[in-house]
């Protein structure tokens, strides 16, 4: 039942990649992503028992599930090392379509040879990309969406490169790789941890701004309702944004706009009154300000842009929780009229 419940998330991913695909232009990169995506689903398919064992009948004595697998190990590998090799600064874009061609052709090659029976170089090359990739990734994992989704991919790599290695000395040694032990052992749940780690790994920034977005929509439906209401010309009707992630960079500029129309829009004099240092202040007297305009001081736009170093996304989500605790006056609307 785990090995389904894996295969389902990793079709899910599988079918995001595309979806991304169709909707944006299809650079090297994310049609590699796209193969990716459907070269996993297809190897924690096969893996499944009941599924192995189908496969399988189909050609048994060639081990027909296993050469499935190890050409879907292939093109996984030759496609996770285009997009490894698009992350590096010297590679322009029509060099990365001859690198592409070069991969997935050699890949080819290789599969051609798994079908006649000559497994050894397939898992030489497979190993072969996936330390590109891995050694590629690990210099861009970082604690941001990006940066958690390679970091996902590098650890599914590191664990499918320890099976692949495994096998390959066994071939080395004179076993078939197609006869492995691994097939029917530990293995098979590495192979698919391996699988699922990619496939979100793949899909973790698509995943992480969606869920990101959604969240900032609950949070600032207050504070937006408000200015809108106060303020809307600041909504354009024919720019209305279509997903969820568009939607919460649409009302974060709106109550950026909002507020700068508020401020005067640079007319008003504050007499050289200059922002807090004190992030905690700061947002308190404006959130005020943005509640009961007519009772607080007047601010200029120095006070609506974000402090140093915070983007207008992260300055905008604190006004709206400091928002969120104040209750507005009887007099808010009027105040805006």
């Amino acid at each position: 039942m785990i090995a389904w419940a894996i295969a389902l998330v990793v079709w899910i991913a599988a079918g995001a990649r595309l979806g991304r695909v169709v909707a944006r232009v299809a650079t090297p990169l994310r049609t590699a992503m796209v193969i990716v995506g459907f070269c996993v689903a297809l190897m924690v398919t096969v893996i499944v028992p009941g599924v192995w064992d189908i496969v399988d009948r189909i050609s048994p004595d060639q081990h027909f599930a296993a050469m499935v697998v190890v050409v879907l190990w292939v093109f996984l590998s030759a496609a996770s090392a285009v997009g490894a090799v698009s992350a590096w600064p010297v590679m322009t874009r029509s060099a990365m379509r001859g690198v592409a061609i070069v991969l997935y052709t050699v890949g080819l090659l290789v599969s051609i040879a798994v079908g006649v029976g000559y497994s050894l170089p397939a898992l030489i090359f497979v190993v072969v990309a996936l330390a590109l990739v891995i050694s590629t990734g690990l210099r861009y994992v970082a604690w941001a969406p990006l940066g958690r989704g390679i970091g996902l991919i590098v650890v599914g790599s590191m664990i499918l490169l320890i099976v692949v290695v495994v096998m390959l000395v066994e071939s080395v040694r004179g076993a078939n790789a197609l006869e492995s032990g691994i097939w029917s052992g530990a293995g098979v749940q590495f192979v698919s941890v391996a699988g699922l780690l990619i496939a979100l790994g793949i899909t973790w920034m698509l995943i992480e701004t969606w869920v990101r977005a959604r969240l900032d929509l609950k949070r600032l439906r207050g504070m937006h309702g408000l200015l809108v209401k106060r303020f809307p010309e600041v909504v354009d009707a024919e720019s209305a944004a279509t997903t969820t992630v568009l939607k919460a960079s649409d009302m974060i500029a709106q109550i950026m706009d909002a507020m700068y129309i508020q401020a005067g829009a640079g007319l008003f004099d504050v007499g050289g009154r200059e922002p807090p240092r004190s992030l905690a202040t700061h947002s308190a007297i404006l959130t005020e300000w943005i509640v009961n305009p007519l009772e607080s001081d007047v601010l200029d736009t120095r006070w609506i842009a974000p402090p140093d170093g915070m983007s207008a996304r992260r300055w905008v989500l604190v006004l709206a929780r400091d928002f969120d605790k104040l209750e507005p006056q009887p007099n808010t609307t009027k105040a805006g009229r």
